[in-house]
């Protein structure tokens, strides 16, 4: 699995939101891409519902909310009415893209999933493409808390607070 780390690129993998476009992270605005189980995970429609009423706040900081999740564009539109999130997402993360990322991955067993996806994660990306901050979690309920999240990386990006632990 290779080492994504605070301070370094973030890793080149292409994303496609589920408007067509190519997602670019870096490219002169910051990101937080969030990594999210699916739609078989109910904790997954409160996060979505929750991250929609947050939108607005990342938007108007300067800040690029992006959703992602293994799952298929078909079972991703569905979750998406259903909680009201209208920003931008990106389907079909593929086990490559996650293991990229380092995410942890969780067989689709029992779950009602499609197949293999990620447990919950967050990647900060500043303007010039590097990571500001990796979370990485193992569980369903080890979610980013987005509100901490939009505090503590506008606070570090308006403050010229570098990347704790990893490269430099």
């Amino acid at each position: 699995m290779p080492s994504i780390e605070p301070g370094g690129a973030f890793p080149p993998i292409s994303l496609t939101l589920l408007t067509g476009e190519d997602m670019t992270f870096g490219a002169g605005h910051w990101h937080l891409l969030v990594i999210y189980r699916g739609a078989h995970c109910p904790m997954c429609r409160a996060y979505l519902t929750a991250a929609e009423a947050l939108r607005p706040r990342f938007a108007a900081a300067g800040f690029n909310l992006v959703l992602a999740s293994a799952d298929s564009a078909e079972r991703t539109r569905p979750l998406l009415s259903e909680t009201g999130y209208n920003g931008p997402v990106a389907a079909g993360l593929s086990v490559d893209q996650m293991r990229e990322l380092g995410v942890h991955m969780t067989p689709a067993g029992d779950t009602g999933a499609a197949g293999p996806f990620a447990e919950p994660a967050a990647f900060a990306v500043d303007a010039e493409g590097r990571l500001h901050l990796v979370q990485i979690g193992n569980a369903p309920y080890a979610r980013p808390d987005l509100e901490a999240l939009l505090a503590g990386l506008t606070y570090d990006r308006d403050n010229a607070i570098q990347p704790r632990g990893g490269a430099r």
